[in-house]
């Protein structure tokens, strides 16, 4: 005789009884909600009234047409003001893109600062980024670097370049109101363009020559003058030294720094030509409305996926490039045979 199971089943269904509230990590460590500063909350309201006022001037002006366009004319660096008796410190636009990639460094190198020293208990997003920056820097750009002094000395060097050639290559792509043209019958009131310090010559190869001090200045601390200069054999012996070696001093002395300044000056000019020229080309594509229309909206587009394209990849290519051809070169002054 089997007898019943006098167990009670419990009873499944949720109670109601109140479930207490569960403090956050923040509050848990006593670090209050992150909110916004004064910088942040005013920068898109006072952006947008600005752009605002802007526009509203500019429909109010006359157009003046323009048979011809020439899109290289965008590169030209007058000054912006009548200084004439300031010489070569003139300031163009190429002085306040330079400018505003400069203020970027310093700020970004500020925030990275206060980050650390203010550093909190609970990893923050911003500090994942920034660590990802210095992973980045620290292993696929200075990686070519051999470990020990000459590590430890260049590799603030080289992602110090790195970041600040990416910065230069994409505040490139910000629209400021410093064109060559005027907007109706105002000096002062330019149309909106697009301005790529890296396109100019002078300024890569400026920092292409930064890079090659250093190069030959760690080459001749390793092997001494003499020394240095014998490495440019490339291991060779003999009589096919008369061939080499004018090709190695070629090289070493000329054809790579040039090709360092001219590689990054030569995508960044090319990049920010296609783009002006699509936009133009409704301008150029004249006749009929429907003509026009259709130019501007298919150059539209197609500036725009230049413009895309450009800025999410092309830039931080070349200033990745830009940088870890600046630490092999550094690596390779310093070894025996290159």
């Amino acid at each position: 005789m089997t007898t019943a199971n006098a167990t009670a089943t419990p009873d499944l269904e949720p109670s109601n009884v109140p479930v207490p509230n569960v403090p956050s990590p923040n509050e848990l460590d006593g670090d209050p909600k992150p909110r916004l500063g004064w910088f942040g909350k005013l920068f898109f309201p006072v952006a947008f009234a600005l752009m605002a006022v802007w526009f509203v001037v500019i429909l109010g002006q006359d157009k003046l047409p323009k048979e011809e366009f020439d899109p290289t004319e965008e590169f030209k660096l007058t000054p912006l003001f009548n200084t004439d008796s300031w010489g070569a410190l003139a300031i163009n636009k190429g002085v306040v893109y330079l400018f505003i990639a400069l203020l970027g460094c310093v700020l970004f190198a500020w925030y990275v600062n206060r980050a650390i020293v203010s550093r909190h208990k609970q990893e923050t997003k911003t500090q994942s980024a920034i660590e990802g920056v210095y992973e980045f820097a620290h292993d696929q750009i200075a990686g070519s670097l051999p470990e020990g002094k000459l590590f430890n000395r260049y590799m603030p060097y080289t992602a110090s370049i790195f970041v600040f050639v990416w910065l230069l290559n994409m505040t490139s792509f910000v629209p400021l109101p410093l064109g060559h043209e005027n907007i109706g019958d105002i000096s002062f009131l330019k149309a909106f363009g697009v301005y790529a310090v890296t396109s100019n010559i002078f300024c890569t190869i400026t920092l292409a020559l930064l890079t090659f001090a250093i190069y030959h200045y760690e080459g001749i601390k390793a092997h001494g003058f003499v020394g240095y200069l014998k490495t440019w054999s490339a291991g060779q012996k003999g009589p096919v030294l008369l061939l080499v070696y004018p090709v190695e001093i070629l090289t070493n002395l000329v054809l790579k720094p040039v090709s360092l300044a001219v590689r990054l000056f030569a995508n960044m000019l090319s990049g920010h030509v296609l783009i002006l020229l699509m936009m133009a080309l409704a301008g150029v594509i004249g006749g009929a409305v429907i003509t026009s229309v259709f130019a501007q909206a298919a150059g539209t587009v197609v500036a725009l996926a230049f413009y895309l394209f450009e800025m999410g990849l092309v830039a931080s290519l070349q200033a990745f490039i830009f940088a870890v051809l600046s630490a092999i070169y550094i690596a390779s002054a310093a070894e025996e045979h290159h």
